[in-house]
């Protein structure tokens, strides 16, 4: 299967690193010093379950690549109609675009630019980041979550399942991916917010009980709007994400107290924000999530 990685981020470059190391065809598109040291050094992956490196293929456009089988759609969240675009050119007629992205309106976006029946969605639970150019350190879970949008699962789901868990991806098809999309957005605009705004790990933020019952707040409102727009989460949703919280988060930044520190632009928009916007089209209050969006967009470096 030949792979192209749009987005070879901390995310990307981890499962991009993982297809190749499996027998797959991939290749990153990257950018920058990151991509020059990809070229030069391959990816170099220091994982809690063990270091690996691996020679793979990086281009910082993706004509360069020619058609592709599948595409791991992992950009930001505010780079998705734009990279949608670059990615024109290695669409042809079978292509799957499977969107890892944070958010639950990535999907709609690149399914106006590039087809809407190519799209799948995705979440990827895993905690990583680059700590230099071409080096990814991966500190928790590692797993991909994906499926139709539209429900179900399909023959090429399946199909792509038995292809990623025979390179050795730990993957998983959902007869409900929005759901997953909002249950991660309930965990993405509490942790990712008060992680970004208060500093440190985010254990921190569930061994202190204000710090708690705010995200345990925040929580509740993205799942009161998840309902709105006809996805309904389990009543304990929110005890079981603080629960992986407390036990499997420890040491753990979040990507976007990592972009904060790097000085680069937050997707807060993407978690908080589209939680407003959609509650405000609702009529659902998102106080809480009001306040985290309006608190980052004063500190945001892309702002």
């Amino acid at each position: 299967m030949k792979v192209a990685v749009m987005g070879a981020g901390a995310v990307g470059a981890y499962f991009g690193a993982l297809l190749h190391r499996g027998g797959e065809d991939v290749t990153l598109i990257a950018r920058g010093q990151h991509l020059e040291a990809i070229k030069a050094r391959g990816i170099h992956i220091k994982s809690y379950q063990g270091e690996f490196s691996v020679p793979v293929k990086a281009v910082g456009d993706p004509k360069e690549i020619g058609p592709a089988d599948l595409i791991l759609f992992c950009v930001k969240s505010y780079g998705t109609e734009s990279a949608a675009h670059q990615c024109l050119p290695i669409i042809r007629e079978g292509t799957v675009i499977l969107s890892l992205q944070n958010g639950v309106d990535n999907e709609a976006k690149i399914g106006t630019i590039a087809g809407n029946e190519k799209v799948l969605g995705g979440v990827a639970y895993i905690g990583a980041g680059v700590t230099e150019p071409g080096v990814i350190v991966h500190t928790a879970e590692g797993r991909i979550v994906f499926g139709e949008l539209t429900g179900g699962i399909s023959e090429r789901g399946k199909r792509l399942e038995q292809t990623l868990r025979e390179a050795g991806l730990p993957v998983e098809i959902s007869s409900d991916i929005q759901a997953a999309l909002w249950r991660k957005l309930c965990w993405n605009a509490a942790f990712n917010a008060l992680n970004a705004l208060v500093g440190g790990e985010v254990d921190i933020l569930v061994r202190r009980p204000e710090a708690k019952a705010l995200a345990r707040a925040v929580m509740e409102e993205v799942r009161t709007v998840a309902a709105s727009q006809g996805v309904e989460l389990p009543e304990d949703v929110v005890d079981k994400l603080l629960h992986w919280t407390t036990t499997a988060a420890t040491g753990m930044k979040t990507s976007m107290r990592q972009d904060l520190e790097a000085g680069r632009r937050l997707e807060v928009d993407a978690l908080n924000g589209i939680v407003v916007q959609k509650g405000e089209a609702a009529g659902v209050p998102t106080p809480y999530n009001f306040a985290l969006h309006a608190l980052l967009k004063a500190i945001d470096p892309g702002s």
